[in-house]
C-alpha cells in the first residue's frame, strides 16, 4: 500500500519540513536526506497524541443468537468499497459479509480441504472491485471468491516455509509470507526471519529478505529443554504495502522500506526513550507474569520466566499494518509498568510521523482503512466483537508521496 517512487538524490544541503498544525499533520520536525541512493527520513520532537474516536459506527456481534452473527478468534476483516465489512472467523460460517447496516448479506466455509473449503483462514484482502483473497493458513493456499460469496478457484502455495505467516498483498496481486526460522544454538544465537513472494497463483517468485528475527535459544525447565527467545527483545516484521515493504528488525526506532524485489530505498526513523534494560524492569516484569497466572501456574510461571536471560535493551516494535494511501502504522513495544492496551503510530507514504493513538485495552487493531480502524472487541464475558471506529483525521494518510 505505498508507492515507493525512484527518490531524487537530493542536493548536499539538508531538506527540512515543518509541519503546521493547523494542516493536521504532525507537529515534528521532519528531515530528509539521501545517503548513498537510500533515503534517510528522520521525524523529531513531542508526538500528538489522539486517543479512539467515538462511539463506534458500526459493531458486529453477539452473545446468543444465530451462528452467523457470533464471532470466536477474529484474525482479521477488511471494509469493502461499498460499506460491507468481511469478516473472518475460526468458527463456521468461517467468512461472512455484512452490509454497512450490520445484516448478514452473505456466508460462505466450512472446516475441511475441499476447494469451498478452509482449514484456518487468516487474512482476507480486497482483489478488485467484487472479488476477496483469503489465505488459508492450514491448508497452505489462496482462495478466491466474489464481494457476494461464490466461488471462484483456489490456488495452492508451492512450497511454504514451516510457519508462514501472511504479509500482506502487493498492488500486482502477489502476496508476502514471512517465517521465522527456529535455530538450535547454545549461546541465543539470531534465528532469521524470512520474506517470500508469491504469484496470486501461488507459484514462488522469489525470496525479498532474509533478516536476523530474534535471539532464540534452548533452556533447561525442570530438565526438559525449550526453545525460549529471550526476555523484552524485539521481533522482526513485515508489512506488504501496495508495491513496496515495511520491515523492522523490532529492536531499532526505524522502519526500512523495500521494493519489491528487497531493495532497500529508504530508512524512516523516529525518536523514542532509552531502551537499556535494567534489573528493576527484569523484577517487574517478573511480578507482571506471576500476577497474571492462576494461583495454580504460578509456580510454573516462574520457572518459564527465570529460564530465559533479559536481553540488554528493549524490542522497540510489536506490530505493523499497512493503510491504503501508502502508510503505515507501528505497534509500540509494551514496557513493564506501561498502560494497558496497544499505542499505535502512524506513518503517512512519505514516512512523515503523524501522531500516536492508544487504544483501550480490551482493543486490538486489525485493520487500518480509508476510513475507519478496524478492532476487535472484547467484552467482560470474554465475547468477540468487529468494531468499525471513525478514523482521526490528523492520523490520515494525507502527505504527498515521495
Amino acid at each position: 500500500m505505498n508507492n515507493v517512487r525512484k527518490t531524487t538524490i537530493l542536493a548536499a544541503a539538508a531538506l527540512w519540513i515543518w509541519c503546521d498544525p493547523a494542516s493536521g499533520h504532525s507537529l515534528q520536525d521532519f528531515h530528509v536526506r539521501d545517503s548513498a541512493g537510500v533515503e534517510i527520513v528522520e521525524n523529531r520532537g513531542d508526538i500528538p497524541e489522539f486517543g479512539l474516536p467515538g462511539p463506534a459506527t458500526l459493531r458486529l456481534g453477539r452473545q446468543d443468537g444465530p451462528p452467523e452473527y457470533q464471532m470466536f478468534r477474529v484474525p482479521d476483516a477488511v471494509e469493502l468499497d461499498d460499506g460491507s465489512v468481511v469478516v473472518v472467523s475460526q468458527i463456521e460460517p468461517l467468512i461472512r459479509i455484512f452490509a454497512p447496516d450490520g445484516t448478514l448479506r452473505a456466508h460462505f466455509g466450512s472446516l475441511g480441504e475441499g476447494p469451498r473449503e478452509f482449514g484456518l483462514p487468516q487474512r482476507v484482502w480486497k482483489a478488485g472491485a467484487d472479488s476477496l483473497v483469503i489465505y488459508d493458513w492450514r491448508n497452505r493456499r489462496l482462495a478466491y471468491w466474489t464481494a457476494g460469496g461464490s466461488f471462484l478457484s483456489v490456488n495452492p502455495m508451492r512450497p511454504l516455509p514451516a510457519a508462514p505467516l501472511p504479509g500482506g498483498r502487493f498492488r500486482d496481486g502477489s502476496v508476502l509470507v514471512t517465517s521465522l526460522l527456529m535455530t538450535r544454538e547454545r549461546d541465543f544465537a539470531w534465528s532469521p526471519l524470512i520474506g517470500l513472494r508469491y504469484a496470486g497463483s501461488g507459484a514462488l517468485r522469489d525470496t525479498v529478505f532474509n533478516v536476523p528475527g530474534w535471539h532464540l535459544g534452548p533452556v533447561d525447565i525442570a530438565g526438559e529443554t525449550r526453545l525460549m527467545p529471550r526476555h523484552f527483545e524485539g521481533l522482526a516484521g513485515a508489512a506488504a504495502l501496495d508495491d513496496a515493504i515495511a520491515l523492522t528488525t523490532g529492536n531499532a526506532y526505524e522502519v526500512r522500506i523495500l521494493d519489491p524485489g528487497g531493495r532497500l530505498t529508504r530508512r524512516v526513523r523516529w525518536t523514542g526513550r532509552d531502551r537499556t534494560v535494567r534489573r528493576a524492569h527484569v523484577d517487574a516484569a517478573r511480578e507482571e507474569t506471576l500476577r497474571s497466572a492462576p494461583p495454580e501456574q504460578r509456580q510454573q510461571a516462574a520457572r518459564f520466566f527465570d529460564a530465559a536471560p533479559a536481553a540488554e535493551e528493549f524490542g522497540t516494535v510489536s506490530g505493523l499494518r499497512a493503510t491504503p494511501a501508502g502508510g503505515f502504522w507501528v505497534q509500540e513495544w509494551r514496557r513493564p509498568g506501561d498502560p494497558e492496551g496497544e499505542r499505535w503510530l502512524a506513518f503517512d507514504g512519505a514516512g512523515r510521523l503523524l501522531g500516536r493513538i492508544a487504544l483501550p485495552a480490551s482493543l486490538r487493531l486489525t485493520r487500518v482503512g480509508e476510513r475507519h480502524l478496524i478492532v476487535i472487541e472484547q467484552d467482560e464475558l470474554d465475547i468477540e466483537y468487529v468494531s468499525l471506529y471513525p478514523l482521526p483525521t490528523a492520523l490520515q494518510d494525507i502527505g504527498e508521496r515521495m
